[in-house]
C-alpha cells in the first residue's frame, strides 16, 4: 500500500482550484501540496506517530500562492512559497524515513519543489487544457494575494494499485497559545 503526505488549502482556494480542474478533466486527487510523494510504509503506526510528533511540535505554516508554473509539458501547477515549509519537509523526512521502504528511484532523488497541481498530462489533460487552465488560474491569483495558514497535514493512502488515494487522517500543527 502506498502513502503520501499533503497540505490541503482552505475551502475557498480548494473549491476554486477544483472548479478550474473540473472544467477540463479529472486530476484524480483533491487539491493539495505534496510534502512526501507516494512511498511504501513498513510500519504504519510508527510512521503516523512520527508525523504526529513533528507536526504537534510546530506552529501553523503561512503559505502563499504567487503564480502558476509547470514541469515541462507534463504538469501545470500553482507555485507555493513558504519559509517554514522547507523546514517542515526536512523534519518530516528525517522522522519518517525509518518506517518507509527504501526506494531506489525518482521519489528519493527528487528535489523538494512545493506546488499545488492543477493538471497532469498522464491524467488526460491536454496542452490546450493547460493553456486555458493557466489563464483561469493566473486571473484568480492576480485578484488578491492568496495567502493562508496551514493548520494540519493530511495523510493519504491508496488501498489498491488500481484505486485512488483516500484520506487516512489529518494531523494538526501545535495550536496557538
Amino acid at each position: 500500500m502506498k502513502y503520501f503526505i499533503g497540505i490541503v488549502p482552505p475551502d475557498d482556494i480548494y473549491q476554486k482550484v477544483l472548479s478550474i480542474q473540473n472544467q477540463f478533466g479529472d486530476n484524480r486527487l483533491e487539491p493539495h501540496i505534496t510534502l512526501r510523494p507516494p512511498v511504501t510504509v513498513t510500519d504504519e503506526a510508527a510512521w503516523i506517530k512520527a508525523i504526529e510528533t513533528v507536526c504537534n511540535s510546530l506552529p501553523a505554516l503561512e503559505i502563499s500562492l504567487p503564480k502558476t508554473g509547470n514541469f515541462g509539458n507534463r504538469v501545470l501547477f500553482i507555485d507555493v512559497r513558504s519559509q517554514q515549509l522547507e523546514s517542515l519537509h526536512k523534519l518530516l523526512i528525517k522522522a519518517i524515513k525509518p518506517f518507509e521502504q527504501q526506494e531506489n528511484g525518482p521519489v528519493e532523488n527528487r528535489a523538494f519543489n512545493p506546488h499545488l497541481t492543477l493538471g497532469r498530462l498522464w491524467c488526460g489533460f491536454t496542452k490546450q487544457d493547460f493553456a486555458a487552465m493557466k489563464i483561469l488560474a493566473d486571473e484568480y491569483l492576480s485578484q488578491e494575494p492568496k495567502v493562508f495558514n496551514a493548520n494540519f497535514v493530511r495523510l493519504y493512502y491508496k488501498p489498491s494499485s488500481q484505486g485512488r488515494y483516500q484520506t487516512l487522517q489529518d494531523v494538526s500543527f501545535k495550536p496557538d497559545k
